[in-house]
Parts: C-alpha cells; structure tokens; sequence
C-alpha cells in the first residue's frame, strides 16, 4: 500500500541533530526552556532524545504524536505492546488497559492488526535503557494521504520551531519578562491573554474544549456558533494557529478538532 521510503528525500530524517534534541548545541538550558503540548516527531527523535523529555531546538515537547506501521502485537491482561516501525526507526509502544472501561464498553481496546498503520498519542520513557512509548490514544491510519501529511507536519514543525529559537536569541529582552519561558501556552506580550490565546482565540478554544465527543467538534459547527463575531478567515486562520501551537489537535479528519488537554 505505502512504500515507506517515498518520503526520505533529502535526507532530513536521517540526521540526528537537525532535531535539535539533546546532542545539538542550540538547545536552551534546563532553564528557562520552551514548552509544547504535543508535537508531531518521527520515531528516530525518539530513539535519539535524552533521559528527559524530546526536545526540539529547545523546546520541550510533552505528548508526541508518531504515524507509524504495526509490525507486533502483544496483548497481555494488563497492558498491549506493540512494536511499530516508520521510514527511521523501530520501538515498542505500550497501551495499559482500563480493566473497568473494557468491562463496560469493549471499544476502550485499540482495535489495531499487524500491518496496519497508526497514528499514537503518548509520551517517551526510558525502561531498562530502552525508549519506549507509553501511549494513552491510537488511531487506526485510513487513508494513505495522512502518513505523508505527517511526515510534512514533521518537518514545518521543526523549521518552525528552529526560527522561534533564533527569533527569541535576537529578540530577548533582559528587562521584560525574560525570566519566563519564551512559550506559546504563556502570554509574554499580551496581558489579557489566557494560556497564550487571546480573547478572540479563547473564543475558538473553548468551544473545541467543551465538546464531549470523542470525535471532537466540526468545523462547521464551530463556525456557525461564532460567524456573528468574526470572519470565516480569521476563524480559519485561528485554528490554523493553535494546530501548530499544539493547542488542538485533528482527530477523525481535517474539520474536527479536539483540546490538547481534553486528554
């Protein structure tokens, strides 16, 4: 179905430190550093950050996304292992089991064969000197065109993040607010501002928040509620926003949206 080494030209995946993980010299301190909620990586940043979180040019990355193939599955009474596999490496994700939600609902299992692609939510541990990915949300990959958006995200994400880390050298003011970390989710230059989203953007937030759906809130719908208040384009240029910011997140596709921190 994919050849997975399609998507290798020019060699970004191959080169460790163009992650801006812990072997490159760019990355900040311990203190001070930059943070995110989520962000997209590839498995060989993974494999290659240090005992604490990924890092990418500075900046801490607390939930990870990874498309990814399904090359094992171990299902054990407590807990699954799979082991998954994309164009940079191989590792073992871990999905403990809810054994009161299975018993209520058997849709709490990950419904996910060997071979199958896969998009995993979950942070990176070190267990016994080896990486691994204690994942909390998989999601069977449908349509072929989402393991190449991935590998895009990938990459814009990385450039992104490698020019906030060169603005915020150039930028840094030592009377200001520097001693703050230089992050989306805190509002250095906006007073009024709620975990770096201003009101307008709050708008859009809260309404993808207090969606219960686990599809999350549509496009549309959102739309509809907030058309009297602002313009289609900068509706569409606030979700744009926080996709990148790691606020929401996509989830059944590109019109339905979920909070970060509904997880």
């Amino acid at each position: 179905m994919w050849n997975d080494q399609s998507v290798v030209g020019g060699g970004f995946f191959n080169s460790t430190n163009q992650f801006g993980n812990a072997n490159t010299p760019n990355q900040a301190q311990k203190t001070g550093r930059r943070t995110s909620r989520t962000a997209p990586i590839v498995i060989r940043q993974a494999l290659h950050s240090g005992d604490g979180d990924i890092t990418i040019w500075g900046t801490e990355i607390m939930i990870v996304s990874i498309v990814a193939r399904v090359r094992n599955v171990r299902i054990q009474s407590t807990k699954i292992t799979y082991t998954i596999q994309d164009i940079t490496g191989r590792m073992r994700a871990v999905f403990w089991l809810d054994q009161e939600a299975m018993e209520e609902d058997d849709k709490s299992t990950p419904k996910v064969q060997v071979n199958d692609y896969i998009q995993i939510y979950g942070n990176v541990k070190t267990n016994k000197g080896k990486k691994v990915l204690m994942a909390f949300k998989i999601m069977p990959v449908t349509d072929v065109n989402a393991i190449t958006f991935h590998y895009l995200q990938c990459i814009n994400n990385k450039l992104k993040m490698e020019a906030d880390s060169k603005k915020e050298k150039v930028n840094i003011n030592p009377t200001s607010s520097a001693t703050l970390p230089a992050n989306s989710m805190v509002g250095m230059n906006d007073n009024t501002s709620i975990n770096g989203l201003n009101p307008r953007q709050m708008m859009v937030f809260n309404l993808i928040r207090a969606s219960t759906l686990e599809q999350g809130i549509s496009k549309q719908d959102m739309y509809a509620t907030l058309k009297d208040r602002m313009s289609q384009m900068e509706f569409e240029n606030i979700l744009e926003w926080m996709c990148g910011e790691g606020h929401i997140y996509s989830t059944i596709d590109e019109e339905h949206f979920r909070a970060t921190d509904a997880f």
